[in-house]
């Protein structure tokens, strides 16, 4: 399983610093699989899309990076 980190900037906190996000492949599919094949098939056509385009989609749009060593740091903790 793959993880990605992305930075939240929350200006709620009195110092403006961001909270970092660690998520699985499985997670990111979860939540945004659904809203990515539904705008891909309105606007290039039912097709066949991958799994893997959506996560690349995603990372463009989180601006997130894959990391290898996750543990101890899920979700900003």
């Amino acid at each position: 399983m793959r993880y990605y980190r992305y930075r939240v900037h929350d200006l709620v906190n009195d110092d403006f610093s961001p909270e970092i996000v660690t998520l699985s492949e499985q997670e990111i599919l979860d939540s945004y699989w659904d809203y990515w094949h539904t705008r891909m098939c309105e606007k290039f056509g039912k097709a066949e899309y991958s799994k893997e385009s959506c996560l690349q989609d995603w990372k463009a749009a989180h601006r997130a990076w894959q990391v290898e060593d996750h543990q101890g740091e899920r979700n900003g903790k």
